[in-house]
C-alpha cells in the first residue's frame, strides 16, 4: 500500500492547498483491481499518512469500513457504475454555494469550463447515504463532475491527476459564475 497511500497524500496536500477544501473535509481514493484505497474519516487531507488509507473491497461492505471514509458508499457506486480509477470529493466553497441557489445543473460561463468540462449537474442526497451514492454514480456516468447539493463536488477520473484537475476546474468555473451573479445583483440595485 506504500505508493496508493503516497499518491493520495499528495492530492490532498493540493487539495488544501488550493482551498478546494479545509483539511478536515473530503475524501480521496484509487481504485486498484478489486480494491479502493480511501482516505480514512476524519483524517486531515494536508496530513495524510499510512495510518489515514485503508484499503476496502470495491464489491461490498467490510471490515475496514468503520475506519474508511463516510462517504464510502459513494466511492463504491461510483467505482462499480463507471470506468474510474480516481475519485476526489471536495467542499468546495463557491461550488457548494452555487448549489444552493442553481436548481438541477451548474453551467459554466467561462470558456475553460464549457469547453473542458460541461455542465455540472447538482444532486441530492445526505451524506454517506445510499440515496447519494446512487445519485452521484447515475451523474459520474453521463457527465465529468457533479455538486451534492449543499455539501461538495465530486469528481472522477482516470487517474487522481485528472480528478484534481476536473475538482479545480469546477471550483474556478463556480466562482466565476457566483462573481457575475452577484455583480449582476448589485448593478441591477
Amino acid at each position: 500500500m506504500s505508493l496508493e497511500w503516497r499518491e493520495i497524500a499528495r492530492f490532498g496536500s493540493k487539495v488544501v492547498a488550493s482551498g478546494l477544501c479545509t483539511s478536515r473535509f473530503g475524501n480521496i481514493s484509487m481504485r486498484m483491481g478489486d480494491s479502493i484505497f480511501i482516505t480514512c474519516t476524519g483524517s486531515m487531507l494536508d496530513e495524510l499518512d499510512a495510518t489515514k488509507v485503508v484499503q476496502v473491497d470495491l464489491q461490498g461492505p467490510c471490515d475496514l469500513d468503520r475506519m474508511a471514509s463516510s462517504e464510502t458508499c459513494v466511492h463504491r457506486a461510483v467505482y462499480n457504475g463507471t470506468s474510474a480509477h480516481a475519485i476526489i470529493h471536495t467542499h468546495s466553497p463557491y461550488a457548494v454555494a452555487l448549489s444552493l441557489i442553481e436548481k438541477e445543473i451548474l453551467k459554466p460561463i467561462d470558456s475553460e469550463g464549457l469547453i473542458f468540462m460541461g455542465t455540472v449537474p447538482i444532486v441530492s442526497g445526505r451524506f454517506g447515504t445510499k440515496d447519494l451514492a446512487e445519485n452521484v454514480s447515475s451523474a459520474l456516468r453521463t457527465s465529468k463532475a457533479c455538486i451534492a447539493r449543499g455539501h461538495g463536488v465530486f469528481v472522477a477520473g482516470e487517474n487522481l491527476d485528472e480528478a484534481y484537475t476536473l475538482a479545480c476546474m469546477v471550483e474556478h468555473s463556480s466562482q466565476v459564475l457566483y462573481l457575475v451573479k452577484a455583480y449582476q445583483r448589485s448593478a441591477e440595485q
